[in-house]
């Protein structure tokens, strides 16, 4: 049998089995559901869907309230709202096998990459369990990605300007951008103006249904409000402060500490990417984007459970390009489904504490790796300029 043809059976194969892990999950009403995403329906549903964009029924933002009210008719909303995390799954596999064939020339490695998007234990647990929507604004950074290896900034931006009409979390992956853009590759400083139009641009059906703009545009500054803790059960900095969903000491002044420090942190790696000289390869690049999203995930207060979900992704796509660093990983989706856990069932299999420091470590590791391939390539550059002379 052709290995064309191995390749396409193996794939329906995983399409299959995939969804039929998913359909299990789909009667189960997690808090999510219940408390907040059956409301909102019930909203809608009671209202109509266009008068139910006219007020504020929910803390997230228009785009998924446009998508909750496409699908309001069907007669079993929860498997409806479950449905639309679901079909994302399957368009992130897909662009997961787009990038990861770009990057690495390997049909292998593609079909991996869509295998292991598809059987992720966090992708699954957060769509078809828990009826939440990470999985969206990360299909449309999957596809940012896309085109920044296409060099194609523009249209990188642009994906990105959507994925933060989703959710707010896509900003975990700007500083990475800004420190392309400092050093000239691929995105342009005009380019990241198309973040906030598209963001506008994604507001107009609500406005136009007579939401106030002001209150469609700073959706954001109430999210945050609402959950000022130092951290909402994710295991960063804030666990050993034990500023965390069931303690809290010092909200206000952590706030403002843990906002100053990331932005320091943040600051500090950039500094340190910027002033070195090195060749921006694929396989630098993703490096770089993991321990960029992983040191605002760890630095920055306010951070929920499932905020990891594109940490994870990247750490897909950073163990395909060189399969001898899976353990790393294997360590950040461990790391993100305990955490998972302890939400959905109140049951700390591991110290939060403990978690912390493992996800230090994994950073610290990404870390060395980095400053690693900066330098064999230097000497390698060196070796060529010395051949060469």
């Amino acid at each position: 049998m052709k290995e064309k043809t191995i390749n396409i059976l193996f794939v329906v194969a995983v399409l299959a089995l995939s969804l039929l892990a998913r359909i299990p999950l789909l009667p189960i009403e997690s808090g999510d559901w219940h408390f907040c995403l059956s409301v909102w329906m019930g909203r809608i549903q009671e209202m109509g869907p266009w008068k139910s964009l006219a007020i504020r029924i929910s803390d997230y933002t228009s785009p998924y309230m446009y998508l909750m009210c496409l699908v309001s008719g069907f007669k079993n909303s929860l498997f409806a709202v479950k449905g639309i995390s679901i079909l994302f799954d399957y368009a992130a596999a897909a662009a997961m096998f787009f990038l990861v064939k770009n990057l690495t020339g390997s049909m292998k490695k593609a079909i991996a990459a869509l295998t292991l998007t598809l059987f992720c234990p966090t992708i699954i647990i957060n769509g078809a369990w828990w009826a939440n929507c990470d999985i969206i604004y990360s299909f449309f950074m999957i596809a940012a990605l896309i085109f920044l290896f296409k060099d194609k900034g523009a249209w990188c931006c642009i994906m990105m300007g959507i994925a933060y009409s989703f959710k707010q979390q896509a900003v975990f992956l700007l500083p990475f951008l800004v420190i392309l853009c400092v050093k000239g590759k691929t995105i342009k400083p005009w380019h990241f103006l198309w973040i906030p139009a598209i963001f506008f641009v994604f507001q107009i059906p609500a406005w136009i249904a007579g939401r106030p703009l002001l209150e469609l545009l700073g959706v954001y500054v109430y999210q945050a409000r609402e959950f000022p803790l130092g951290t909402m059960n994710y295991p960063n900095l804030y666990e050993f402060l034990d500023e965390n969903a069931i303690h809290w000491h010092h909200v206000t002044e952590i706030s403002g500490f843990g906002l100053a420090f990331s932005f320091a942190a943040i600051g500090a790696f950039a500094w340190w990417m910027c002033t070195q000289k090195f060749e921006l390869t694929p396989q630098i690049l993703i490096t770089m984007a993991l321990l960029s999203v992983g040191i605002v995930l760890y630095t920055l207060p306010h951070m929920h459970e499932r905020y990891g979900f594109f940490l994870d992704i990247l750490a897909i796509i950073y163990a395909l390009q060189r399969p001898s660093k899976a353990p790393v990983a294997l360590g950040y989706i461990t790391v993100s489904l305990i955490s998972y856990i302890f939400f959905l069932n109140q049951v700390h299999v591991i110290s939060p504490v403990f978690l912390s420091l493992a996800l230090l470590g994994l950073h610290s590791y990404v870390c060395m790796d980095l400053a690693r391939q900066i330098k064999e390539q230097r000497i390698d550059l060196t070796a060529q300029q010395q051949i060469e002379g």
